[in-house]
């Protein structure tokens, strides 16, 4: 049995409907997903740090909504994670992290979710090579010679 949890971010909240709806056609049972709406409360600056670290971005880009969503599927089988993976895709995910031996309990901490996809998030960052140009003048193009 496969214990995998898959982490959907999407850009707005007014999404969640129909990522809900299109979980539940897939077979996903209630129980076993979690759409967390960003609180309203929750100063703006604090939710776009959380965005532009997760989405990789310099500056907050100036948007009317800045409540996003963040959904967390608990995944059963091979079959399970493609159909979810395609819900989100359908639905505008942002970005989908797929995370072993996270339970659905464990998932229900939203700052759990938060810390974990952060991590993820800059670990994509940091894991890129350097890369570095040889000596070869740049007008060589496609012959130019790139050292990893």
């Amino acid at each position: 049995m496969m214990n995998l949890t898959v982490v959907g971010l999407f850009e707005s909240q007014e999404k969640a409907k129909n990522v809900s709806e299109s979980l539940e056609r897939t077979g996903i049972r209630n129980e076993d997903y979690i759409i967390y709406k960003t609180n309203p409360a929750s100063p703006r600056a604090q939710k776009q740090a959380f965005w532009r670290t997760v989405l990789g971005l310099k500056e907050s880009r100036p948007a009317a909504n800045q409540d996003k969503l963040i959904t967390s599927v608990e995944v059963r089988s091979d079959e399970e994670l493609l159909e979810v993976k395609k819900s989100f895709a359908q639905n505008g995910a942002v970005n989908i992290y797929e995370f072993k031996d996270m339970t659905i309990e464990e998932a229900k901490d939203l700052n759990y979710i938060k810390k974990i996809v952060e991590l993820r998030a800059k670990s994509h960052i940091y894991a890129m090579p350097a890369i570095s140009l040889s000596s070869m003048q740049m007008s060589q193009g496609i012959n130019a010679e790139v050292k990893a």
